[in-house]
């Protein structure tokens, strides 16, 4: 009797849910944390004239050199510790496809970024959740005892964590580094709209990998760049994993002018960070709403029917994320940080709709 096909898919990939996330057709769109401000037109006419004057015909660079070496300035490490890669959702998948054996134990906490189980369990990884803290903060008692009493192989942490904002500080992340040989992956996507890095851990911790990206801080998710900062020795292994020639020349042209332009984005991150600030307190003040305290460019907030207001906002012509399905967020929705005249929008919309 013939093997039905799907039955040659591993059982890890077949007990997991997929990614997905459903289009809707709203004016105001602030459901995927991206930067309300698009990339200065006087950059795009560089980008396409960098562009327009390489050969298409021919392959880009298997890692582009020139690129490496200004993350590599921008950030302050050595080029021989950096990866990019075609978005740092990619990196995440890069470091687990090169170190994970199957059944080693990975912690994350719960709830993060839903695509971290996804990948752990596609490289037969046994995922270790740790729920956070009632106020959706990590619960770093519980992620060094999962760490310890599970043997951990990798840690994952999303800091500021996707979708609730909360950040792990230097000392704690220090203290976690100093007790663990695990892996301990710091997705910084968020990093540039928190006063918090783990960048200065990188020298004393050679099992820390860090990841950034272009496309929150620099309006550029359209590009699709991230990269990751580790101990060259490390960089050395996880490389062998990377699909050669994936920065293909537009990302490459864009990724670098931006980067080598950054001080034109640090008044948008001023602007982003204020708004985030004006929209949390206006959202303390409409009753039956909870926003939680956010590091990053999104608010988390708590109401009695997360489904019901989802759907009135979509009503009122605002889309926003909901979380109602994650563990522990039954009644949360996440609002991304527009523009000031679509997060007014929104909280009428909310005012209305509440």
């Amino acid at each position: 009797m013939k093997t039905p096909p799907l039955q040659r898919i591993k059982p890890e990939v077949r007990a997991v849910p997929g990614y997905h996330l459903k289009a809707y057709d709203c004016p105001v769109k602030l459901n995927q944390n991206e930067s309300p401000f698009d990339v200065p037109d006087i950059l795009k006419v560089e980008i396409l004239k960098t562009v327009g004057e390489r050969p298409w015909s021919r392959y880009p660079q298997p890692m582009p050199t020139d690129l490496v070496e200004a993350l590599a300035r921008h950030v302050g490490w050595a080029p021989e510790g950096l990866i990019v890669c075609n978005g740092a959702n990619t990196l995440v998948q890069l470091v687990l496809a090169v170190s994970t054996s199957p059944g080693v134990p990975i912690v994350i906490p719960s709830p993060s970024f839903s695509l971290y189980g996804l990948y752990a369990s596609i490289f037969s990884g046994r995922v270790v959740p740790v729920d956070l803290m009632p106020d959706h903060t990590f619960n770093l008692p519980a992620i060094h005892e999962a760490i310890h009493r599970e043997r951990a192989h990798t840690v994952i942490l999303c800091s500021p964590n996707n979708p609730t904002g909360c950040i792990v500080s230097n000392p704690d992340l220090e203290a976690l580094l100093k007790h663990t040989d695990a892996l301990v992956i710091v997705d910084e996507a968020y990093g540039e709209f928190s006063n918090s890095t783990a960048l200065d851990l990188l020298p004393r911790h050679p099992n820390l990998i860090v990841l950034k990206t272009l496309s929150k801080a620099f309006g550029a998710a359209g590009i699709r760049i991230g990269y990751l900062l580790a101990h060259p020795n490390l960089v050395r292994e996880i490389i062998k994993g990377k699909i050669p020639f994936d920065i293909n020349v537009f990302s490459h042209a864009a990724a670098l002018t931006l980067i080598n332009r950054s001080d034109l984005f640090r008044e948008r991150l001023t602007a982003i960070c204020a708004e985030r600030k004006r929209v949390f307190d206006a959202l303390r003040k409409i009753d039956r709403v909870r926003p939680c305290a956010s590091h990053a460019n999104f608010i988390l907030f708590e109401v009695d029917n997360a489904d019901a207001v989802f759907n009135g906002l979509i009503e009122q012509g605002v889309l926003v994320r909901n979380l109602a399905g994650y563990p522990g967020l039954s009644k949360a929705l996440r609002v991304s940080i527009g523009t000031p005249q679509e997060n007014e929008w929104f909280l009428n919309a909310l005012r209305e709709v509440i």
